[in-house]
């Protein structure tokens, strides 16, 4: 894994599918490579880290292709090196693959191909050694496709395969399970890939393959089977509010994405409010159970979201990690209600989830940003988000997307049940322009000259923001490498108090009244053991009692996640500044987790 990307037309492809490897960085990867064809033989050019490497071997080339595959890798199976990058080939050069996910019975087919000497330790290299043997003798595309399905059927695990045949130099052929892969359709080329982030600039007319499908593009037509079967498969247009992937103004696209964070949140909102909840109301109504399951930034998102579905409707709410959902036998059955949170819409283990509630007759609903992943094709009603393409892998507006879609979940709750909540959705809408607000920016700078140095920091806070608190330090160990740890203000004399001496920096969250009193004791006894002191706040009072202060807009109590979060994230960014790191591509993380 971790991007794909296929060609076939008119053009060169090399500089095509170069140009698509870069709308991919985002994804995150340590390798990458190309393949194509050349003097009838299958080339391939390929480079460790920085796809920068990789251009600059293609610059002093000349060969030109019109068919070709690319690839963005993060290294699962093997090193980070030339050897497990892809494009793997065949021991005999017949077959070349790009592949995302895990191929997990991949030890077992190896030792069935003891003749084949292995330059690789990928089990990409596997299938494509696999797949060459039982291609031996087959010169006709319906075997060809025959002998690809048959060949698929023999993988354990999760694939998106972008394959080239030596037989067949005018075609990419393709395989898909449980990992994401793209046709590009346009009458002059075809393309394939991962993302269709990486075909904007080419096309905007996709078909998102389901799992099952395979099949072959040309220059001039593809054609898509399933269980041996022509199928077809809608065409959908990507609409004009994908297209723009530039970091504009800013310098970097985390920066960027922190200012939409407004325009998300109205977006959002705007569309939930005016959407039919008629089927979101019938599935709700004669519910006894309430799961949210979620991953990372996604889950401290349900964690806000069952505080105020409990406080407000005294409605129980269990939030689990849904890399641990499936293996603990969850109690669902149809009177469960599943709520499954995914940015990307792909996440492994939230899909992995998503299955085994629908196999438990469980009713779900999905929160997306990406409105034709595979989620939406599992969950009952999909709650769309609108924060536009996300770029940093540290997620900030879509982060922000996800809690409107929740606020707005508590309203149908709400209204469900004849009860009140202490906010409208108006009242969302009403928060862009505190979400806009850059008072604290100068101050934030100042505390990340600080904070940057450290090796270790700690989060606190009680209630709700003790739940930013946790999306706070995840945002700053995410792009900083700093340690990061979130406690619960009133835990801290149960052991994490042990931690505190003078040489730490606590940043510390304070939104709610109700909570001055106890949150004021906590950074008291922090003091006391030399503590300096981060608070964040919307009390200005308490300005002159802690070492940093940075003041937010006040708003309603279970409103203020919306603007807390904001200098939470500017400081993560700007300690990632400071430290000379990118902060849209952090080290051994991708934006899409589609493998477990």
């Amino acid at each position: 894994m971790c991007g794909i990307a296929g060609y076939v037309g008119k053009q060169n492809s090399i500089s095509v599918l170069l140009s698509c490897l870069k709308r991919l960085e985002y994804r995150g990867y340590d390798s990458s490579g190309i393949a194509f064809f050349n003097q009838n033989e299958i080339k391939t050019i390929k480079a460790k880290g920085s796809l920068e490497n990789l251009e600059n071997k293609l610059n002093k080339i000349a060969f030109s292709s019109t068919i070709g595959l690319g690839h963005t890798r993060w290294a699962t199976h093997g090193k980070a090196n030339e050897q497990n990058a892809h494009p793997q080939l065949s021991v005999n050069k017949k077959v070349c693959v790009v592949h995302n996910g895990i191929i997990e019975n991949f030890l077992e087919l190896k030792n069935g191909l003891n003749d084949v000497k292995f330059l690789s330790e990928t089990d990409t290299e596997v299938f494509a050694n696999l797949l060459e043997k039982n291609l031996q003798n087959i010169k006709t595309l319906d075997k060809t496709l025959l002998v690809l399905k048959e060949t698929t059927k023999k993988l354990k695990g999760s694939y998106a395969f972008g394959i080239i045949l030596y037989n067949f130099p005018d075609k990419i052929f393709f395989a898909k399970k449980e990992s994401p892969l793209i046709l590009g359709i346009s009458k002059d080329f075809n393309m394939i890939s991962s993302d269709a982030v990486a075909l904007l600039d080419y096309t905007k007319n996709v078909i998102y393959l389901k799992d099952g499908d395979i099949g072959y593009i040309t220059q001039n037509e593809f054609k898509i089977f399933k269980d041996g079967n022509e199928v077809n498969r809608k065409v959908i247009t990507l609409n004009s509010c994908q297209e723009r992937i530039d970091k504009g103004k800013y310098s970097s696209f985390m920066e960027k994405e922190i200012q939409e964070g407004a325009m998300a949140v109205v977006s959002t909102m705007l569309h939930l409010l005016n959407a039919n909840d008629k089927k979101l109301k019938e599935l709700i109504y004669n519910t006894n159970s309430i799961y949210v399951v979620a991953c990372g930034t996604a889950l401290h998102a349900g964690e806000v979201f069952k505080h105020i579905l409990e406080k407000e409707l005294r409605i129980k709410v269990c939030v689990d990690f849904a890399s641990e959902f499936r293996y603990k036998k969850p109690i669902i059955d149809e009177k469960s209600l599943c709520i499954f949170i995914s940015q990307s819409g792909e996440t492994a283990d939230t899909i992995a989830s998503a299955v085994l509630a629908k196999e438990k007759k469980a009713k779900t609903i999905a929160i997306t940003n990406t409105h034709n992943s595979k989620i939406t094709q599992i969950c009952d009603v999909v709650l769309k988000t609108y924060a536009g393409i996300e770029i940093a892998v540290a997620s900030t507006k879509a982060y922000l997307a996800q809690l409107s879609a929740l606020y707005y979940l508590v309203l149908v709750f709400a209204r469900q049940y004849n009860k009140k909540v202490g906010f409208s959705g108006l009242d969302i809408i009403n928060l862009a322009k505190k979400l806009e607000n850059k008072t604290y920016k100068t101050e934030i700078e100042k505390i990340a000259k600080d904070l940057s140095k450290e090796q270790s920091l700690f989060f606190v806070g009680r209630g709700i923001d003790y739940l930013l608190s946790k999306e706070g330090a995840l945002k700053l160990k995410e792009i900083s490498y700093i340690h990061c740890e979130a406690f619960a203000g009133g835990e801290l004399k149960h052991g994490s108090l042990s931690l505190i001496d003078q040489t730490s920096f606590v940043v510390c969250v304070l939104t709610q009244k109700n909570l001055i009193d106890k949150m004021l004791s906590n950074i008291i006894e922090m003091q006391s053991r030399g503590a300096k002191i981060v608070l964040i706040s919307c009390f200005d009072f308490l300005k002159d009692k802690v070492f940093y202060f940075i003041k937010v807009p006040e708003e309603k109590s279970f409103l203020m996640p919306f603007v807390a979060i904001r200098p939470l994230t500017e400081l993560a960014l700007l300690c990632s500044k400071q430290k000379g790191l990118n902060p849209d591509k952090p080290r051994n993380l991708a934006k899409s987790v589609t493998v477990e």
